[in-house]
């Protein structure tokens, strides 16, 4: 499986968002990815107003059906009038096959955005997948839960805000979960001022490609023989 990981720069306007997505998608698609995945709040960051965003969900579908390519992004959406940050799945034909709302938030999300209340394993015809948004990643077991249901890939998308307490240990997390969880781990950063702007691909035996400080993308070849291999070798998971 061909991953790509975009560190984007991420606006206030959902409409440049879309374009921006849209953009790279086409860029990841020329250089034959499989799956593309963009940062935490990709589309719509967190505000008072939360436009609908089903017309700009409507034109990342229509993307990944012409390129024939999945994404992955992130916004914050309502839902019966209550916020959420969210992550939502679109495979190659243009359907939404899954959305995962945020269940671990960070202090500064608790008082406005409901936590989700479950998280499941996405199957795809390149075996089983999961998906965590940033803060989700600092509780191992959590992260383990689908591991031992048999992901082999799991993709963390991130705004990582850079307040510059324990951000270099918070950074050296994607590398730990790949490693105690026998699998790859994929962790989206934005590329805002604000922000890590550090993006990681993870094997559980190294770091594969990283990004950082900078906007752009990084791709790598995934190989679930690896992480099948290591599982029997290490018994971790």
């Amino acid at each position: 499986m061909r991953v790509a990981a975009a560190q984007i720069q991420i606006s206030s306007s959902a409409e440049k968002n879309t374009r921006k997505i849209i953009s790279y998608i086409e860029k990841s698609a020329r250089k034959k990815a499989d799956l593309i995945c963009f940062p935490e709040s990709a589309l719509i960051k967190r505000k008072k107003n939360i436009e609908d965003i089903s017309l700009f969900l409507k034109k990342i579908k229509e993307a990944c059906k012409e390129n024939k390519i999945y994404c992955i992004f992130g916004s914050y959406f309502k839902e019966n009038g209550r916020l959420y940050n969210g992550a939502f799945l679109i495979n190659k034909n243009g359907k939404l096959i899954y959305r995962y709302k945020k269940i671990n938030l960070f202090r500064n999300e608790r008082k406005k955005t409901r936590m989700g209340f479950a998280n499941k394993v996405i199957n795809t015809e390149f075996g089983k997948l999961g998906i965590v948004i940033c803060w989700d990643s600092a509780y191992p077991e959590y992260v383990k839960r689908l591991a031992k249901q048999g992901v082999w890939v799991i993709f963390c998308l991130s705004y990582i805000k850079n307040y510059g307490r324990e951000l270099e240990s918070y950074l050296q997390i994607p590398y730990v979960r790949a490693f105690e969880n026998s699998c790859y781990f994929v962790d989206v950063d934005s590329a805002n001022m604000d922000c890590a702007r550090y993006s990681v691909i993870c094997s559980p035996s190294k770091i594969i490609k990283t990004i950082k400080g900078k906007e752009g993308m990084i791709v790598a070849d995934l190989d679930r023989r690896k992480v099948i291999g290591l599982r029997r070798y290490y018994g971790l998971v």
